[in-house]
């Protein structure tokens, strides 16, 4: 093979390599602009926001960051991205954020001209990209935490996570919450409860929506509680930082009791009532809480109550110190067992 040929072909593989090289940097290459009101500019990719913080990725950073979207001053982007507003209209379009001295002039804009819509910023309470990979669609946390008593050997586990999946107007949040006690040479009580919900926006105001739930108590002497119903809510408050809702509905569950108190079973309807609390600060607080009764119409008299809440304190980045309460009531058990089942724990907690 002659030198030529050689040569030739050795130019011909680097320029194969040049065009690979620039076509992936063409590819990853985003020219999302954020401008703050410190004067601050970053340029790269809007990953989305959330809970009041607009994340954002470059690739001069070494992760993303997350921004206070309330010191947001200016945006610009090409891509389309799903928005979520305070009256609950969920639009897909491409926007801009215009600079503003005044929280009352409709700033951002949502679509092309002259049939874009202009609403105020703080009126977005959620910005998704609209082709993302599921990943980029799911938010979660994972929280644990452990106590031990040297005095008489006792210790305590809690595990609680959750994840929430949405797409348009649907949303889908699978949670657990886990605990253990016990004693080396004592007995042990363990809890566990696995709930999966889903809604679906129906009006800015309405949506409907099912919920399954799992329930195993040693306090409460339940096997197992199996729940499945189906809802109706409607929310009362939505801004960038609060939401509060309130639902009804039916729900239909099987019990099975432990054998200590005969193991007996039995299928009920109830009636379902409840409502959702949901607060939050920029790098500072995450409140979330949920309450749900349950009058029982099949055995009259009987209401059972489950609680939730959940306060997250941010100590860096994704970390924080999380404090946990649940609660379980049943005003008349079908055996001889605690009406009762509460508990509260702390636990360093991880969110994605």
């Amino acid at each position: 093979m002659t030198k030529r040929r050689v040569l030739g072909k050795l130019c011909g593989i680097d320029v194969i390599i040049l065009i690979s090289f620039l076509c992936s940097m063409t590819a990853f290459a985003k020219d999302d602009v954020v401008v703050l009101k410190n004067g601050d500019r970053l340029t790269g990719e809007i990953m989305g926001m959330q809970s009041g913080e607009l994340k954002f990725y470059s690739d001069y950073m070494v992760e993303s960051v997350r921004l206070d979207w309330a010191r947001v001053e200016r945006l610009e982007s090409k891509s389309t991205f799903m928005i979520l507003l305070v009256d609950g209209k969920i639009l897909t379009s491409v926007f801009r954020l215009l600079p503003s001295n005044s929280n009352d002039i409709a700033n951002f804009i949502i679509g092309p001209e002259p049939k874009s819509t202009r609403v105020q910023q703080l009126d977005v309470i959620r910005i998704i990209p609209a082709h993302a990979r599921f990943s980029k669609l799911l938010d979660g946390s994972i929280d644990f935490g452990f106590s031990f008593n040297s005095g008489n050997d006792q210790y305590q586990t809690e595990l609680v996570a959750t994840a929430t999946y949405r797409t348009g107007s649907h949303s889908y949040t699978a949670a657990l919450d886990s605990s253990f006690s016990g004693q080396p040479k004592g007995t042990s009580t363990k809890r566990n409860q696995f709930t999966f919900d889903y809604r679906k926006q129906l009006t800015p105001l309405w949506y409907a929506g099912a919920v399954f739930d799992l329930l195993h108590s040693d306090q409460q002497s339940l096997d197992l509680r199996t729940s499945v119903g189906a809802l109706l809510g409607r929310n009362l408050k939505q801004t960038e930082n609060t939401r509060l809702s309130v639902f009804g509905g039916l729900a239909g569950n099987r019990e099975k009791y432990s054998t200590s108190t005969g193991s007996p079973e039995s299928t009920n309807a109830d009636a379902m009532i409840g409502a959702d609390f949901i607060t939050f600060r920029f790098a500072k607080t995450d409140l979330r809480s949920r309450i749900s009764l349950f009058p029982s119409l099949t055995t009259p008299g009987r209401m059972r109550l489950q609680a939730t809440s959940n306060l997250k304190l941010k100590i860096a980045r994704d970390l924080y110190l999380g404090f946990h309460v649940y609660e379980n009531f049943d005003s008349k058990p079908p055996v001889r067992a605690d009406k009762n089942d509460l508990g509260v724990s702390t636990s360093l907690g991880w969110k994605f």
